[in-house]
């Protein structure tokens, strides 16, 4: 790939950054998501823990959905404002610039695996062991990656016509967190609830995830169809708004 070893020096640049002057630096990649957890399981963990599903441990069920979640907020918000925060470099030099939110994303990506280190502490310490479905984890990242990038690039084009849109996606991100069963079963929901909730696409990704981890979810097939569904039309979408729009957003730089 042309472009592989500026991606390469950009998801270094962007993991470094974000930690500068930090004393533990990247180590909050492992202790944000499980600092977390364990204020979300002293909360929830009374309310949830005796009514997940048979085998299924609350507490790596739990930081399962945080880290993922995290994952997506994260590198979502980084993926659309990374073209507008290096305008000056596109201002000068020419540089594909849907390249600074794939290596938004791919540093997301990092984050991810990153955490599977403390997941993988609390699965321990919780009696349960990885599943043998672990190597398909990579899926679920690079799925979860492209769906980011796409919606990133989308997002990019009016982050930098209309300020207000961070504010209005930070909202939007927060309704997404509670429609996604990161801290409740959804057998607890309505019938009503649950139909919402499975509409929601990081539903699909995080019982495959909890799946491919831990055996601590039961998806189905159709989670697989529509987590691959997403992260296509996401970025395929998301790279042709961006063509589209780029050329006459490029000068608000």
């Amino acid at each position: 790939m042309k472009y592989a070893q500026l991606i390469r020096l950009l998801v270094a640049r962007d993991l470094t950054i974000r930690y500068k002057r930090s004393v533990i630096g990247i180590g909050w990649t492992l202790l944000n998501p499980m600092l977390t957890s364990i204020v979300m399981w002293f909360v929830f963990s009374f309310v949830f823990a005796s009514r997940l599903p048979s085998g299924q441990q609350f507490a790596p069920y739990l930081m399962a959905g945080i880290l993922l979640n995290t994952f997506f907020n994260q590198g979502l918000m980084l993926s659309a404002e990374s073209i507008a925060s290096n305008g000056g470099v596109l201002t000068k030099i020419y540089v594909p610039p849907q390249i600074f939110a794939i290596s938004s994303a791919l540093a997301g990506l990092v984050n991810f695996f990153i955490g599977m280190i403390p997941l993988a502490v609390v699965c321990f310490l919780s009696g349960q062991s990885l599943a043998w479905s672990l190597p398909l984890v990579l899926i679920v990242g690079v799925c979860l990656a492209f769906l980011v990038a796409g919606l990133g690039l989308a997002l990019s084009i009016v982050f930098i016509r209309f300020d207000d849109t961070r504010n209005i996606v930070n909202v939007l991100l927060m309704i997404l967190m509670y429609l996604t069963p990161i801290f409740y079963p959804i057998s607890v929901m309505n019938p009503t609830m649950q139909h919402i909730i499975r509409l929601n696409p990081l539903t699909s990704y995080l019982e495959v995830f909890r799946w491919a981890f831990s055996n601590n979810a039961f998806p189905t097939w159709h989670n697989w169809a529509y987590m691959f569904i997403t992260a296509a039309c996401s970025f395929i979408l998301g790279a042709s708004v961006f063509k589209k729009f780029w050329p006459r957003t490029v000068a608000m730089l």
